[in-house]
């Protein structure tokens, strides 16, 4: 990213580079297809036009989730909807997840049907927004864990074409393992083998994907379709964000930065890091960089630094799509402006 868009920005800005995200989704796709895997696009990770309509060009379809989701996407579709209403309106040739017979009921004969599987089935993964099953763990709020309803749904679904959701939650893999652990554990629990599965999301964290998509494979029956729908991991590298300081102070043992760039309004799901050089030996010292807003919790980081780095603006990286699509203004602060270029 040239640092002179950057540093010629006004005001809040977040900023991605359309080329890097072309060549990762070029790389993600290529790895897959070696392995015989399809790639979707989890269009809620990065609802931008020009993001979409790459995603369209490079992967094989979409990942959707509300009917607004599901107007802009093009390609084979997965609908995994928690309301169960979007799966009414499934084109040809999509798949709609499914955890009841009620929402099983209003998938249209034409879609292939998913059924939903907890992502903690194995019993490490915490969830947020989860709640607690009695155990002592935190469990997921979407899916099914019970082999009982699993096989009602299946027998309900019989004729159709029929597979497997597991889309995991907030813990980043950061190898095959964890997946081939979660994906065995729900192929337990089925009484039926599975045309496809779908293992969701949750791949920024890989270091190899294509060692990890390897093993993967290998894992899985190769009768059994596979899928995998990255969001974040499309972004790396090419996210950026921009602050201008509004004030600047000392406070006890840290300096303070108020920024116009707001961790609540602008950098929601964001684990952002700062762009700055190390600081000069016996310089550096602790330096709280916050937003705007009246809101307590409005703290983008903390970062030792030499102070003067962050006396005119602050420069963000790691910043992915999902910033772009929890863009908001708040008591009075606007939306960041947003570049894709």
């Amino acid at each position: 990213m040239p640092a002179f868009e950057l540093e010629s920005c006004a005001r809040a800005t977040l900023l991605y580079d359309l080329a890097t995200i072309d060549a990762t989704m070029t790389a993600v796709a290529a790895a897959a297809h070696a392995h015989d895997i399809r790639v979707l696009f989890a269009a809620k990770s990065f609802p931008h036009p020009r993001v979409l309509a790459l995603a369209a060009e490079r992967l094989d379809g979409f990942d959707v989730a509300s009917e607004g989701e599901l107007a802009a996407a093009k390609k084979l579709i997965s609908i995994a909807d928690p309301t169960g209403r979007t799966g009414a309106s499934a084109p040809a040739g999509s798949i709609v997840s499914v955890e009841t017979p009620a929402q099983l009921a209003c998938v249209p004969a034409h879609a292939a049907v998913a059924i939903r599987i907890s992502a903690s089935i194995t019993g490490r993964d915490p969830a947020i927004g989860a709640v607690l099953d009695g155990s002592g763990h935190r469990r997921s709020r979407f899916g099914l864990s019970d082999r009982g309803a699993i096989a009602e749904l299946a027998n309900l679904a019989r004729g159709r074409r029929l597979g497997v959701h597991l889309h995991h939650g907030p813990v980043t893999a950061t190898s095959a393992e964890r997946f081939i652990a979660s994906a065995t554990a729900a192929l337990a629990l089925c009484d039926f083998v599975p045309a496809f599965l779908d293992l969701g999301g949750a791949w920024h964290g890989i270091a190899d994907l294509p060692t990890t998509l390897s093993a993967i494979r290998a894992a899985v029956p190769r009768e059994i379709e596979l899928f995998i729908e990255p969001g974040r991991l499309f972004a790396q590298r090419a996210g950026f964000a921009c602050g201008l300081v509004t004030a600047a102070r000392s406070i006890a043992d840290r300096e303070l930065r108020v920024v116009d760039l707001s961790r609540t309004c602008h950098l929601r799901w964001s684990p952002v890091d700062l762009v700055a050089p190390p600081p000069h030996t016996g310089r550096g010292v602790k330096v709280l960089i916050v937003g705007p807003t009246c809101y307590e919790e409005d703290t983008i980081g903390e970062w030792i630094i030499d102070p003067i780095v962050v006396e005119e603006r602050v420069i963000l990286r790691d910043v992915p799509g999902y910033a772009l699509a929890w863009n908001t203004g708040f008591a009075g602060i606007p939306p960041a402006e947003v570049i894709v270029r």
